[in-house]
């Protein structure tokens, strides 16, 4: 039987004298798009950070592929498959979007910590990154600088690095914040069609995003996940409802990133 991408049981946080998670299970399964929503301070991001490795739990177990990761540090857990991206840019600022793409490669393909190779000599690692400059469709901009970008180019390529490394689970932390309607129509389209046979968790505050990408939603809710199901299951919940969304937002959500109703 093949394991769970990634595995939750019973994860507990306590961050200044509160508890931040209590006790979050939750299965994701291969290839599985999977959205947590919930409101400002719900524990979103506390949750993507206890995954990926920048904090570690204080109780319970993560694992990905069916391997222990909670208490690994974030380097190790993305050399076993997970990378994430995160609410504001991580890029080479000076880099060209081609050398940002190129870095994200070097590893997942065998090139370790050695100062006197030559990048351009790297025929594997130039041919990768010119793979997903026209995946993320950026490849008019290569040469460009990650500074000097625009801010949804810049989304456009961090989600490119987080997956061009070659992970297989893939963590996207508020994707289309602060983007156009015409923006967030097109990073929906650039996210289904990268991750297209890897497994996603994304956190979202879209509620059209959501029910267009994800095949299921968790929602969280003062550090407790209150229902995870289909986007239409979770759109009828009255406990999601009464507890964050309200039938109104869900009944208008589709229309707020132009996607399809589920």
């Amino acid at each position: 039987m093949t394991a769970p991408a990634l595995q939750l049981n019973e994860v507990r946080k306590r961050l200044g004298g509160s508890d931040i998670i209590r006790g979050v299970s939750l299965t994701v399964q291969p290839g599985e798009r999977v959205a947590v929503i919930g409101p400002n301070g719900a524990g979103k991001s506390t949750l993507f950070n206890l995954i990926s490795g920048r904090l570690a739990p204080d109780a319970g177990q993560i694992r990905l592929h069916g391997a222990r990761i909670d208490g690994r540090r974030p380097f190790e857990i993305n050399r076993l498959g997970l990378s994430r991206s995160f609410q504001i840019s991580h890029l080479f600022a000076r880099l060209s979007v081609f050398e940002n793409l190129r870095c994200a490669t070097l590893w997942h393909l065998g090139y370790r910590y050695t100062l006197w190779r030559w990048l351009n000599g790297l025929h594997d690692a130039n041919a990768r990154a010119h793979e997903w400059l026209h995946l993320t469709q950026l490849a008019h901009r290569r040469d460009v600088p990650a500074m000097h970008l625009s801010y949804a180019e810049q989304r456009a390529l961090e989600i490119g690095v987080t997956l061009a490394g070659g992970a297989s689970v893939v963590l996207l932390d508020e994707p289309t914040a602060g983007m156009s309607a015409s923006e967030t129509r097109h990073c929906v389209q650039l996210i289904r069609r990268v991750t297209q046979g890897r497994t996603l968790l994304m956190v979202e505050h879209d509620m059209g995003v959501v029910f267009d990408l994800a095949d299921r939603v968790a929602v969280l809710a003062q550090g407790e996940i209150i229902a995870f199901d289909t986007p239409a299951a979770v759109r009828a919940c009255p406990r999601v409802q009464a507890a964050y969304l309200g039938a109104g937002a869900l009944a208008q959500a589709p229309q707020a990133a132009g996607g399809a109703a589920p």
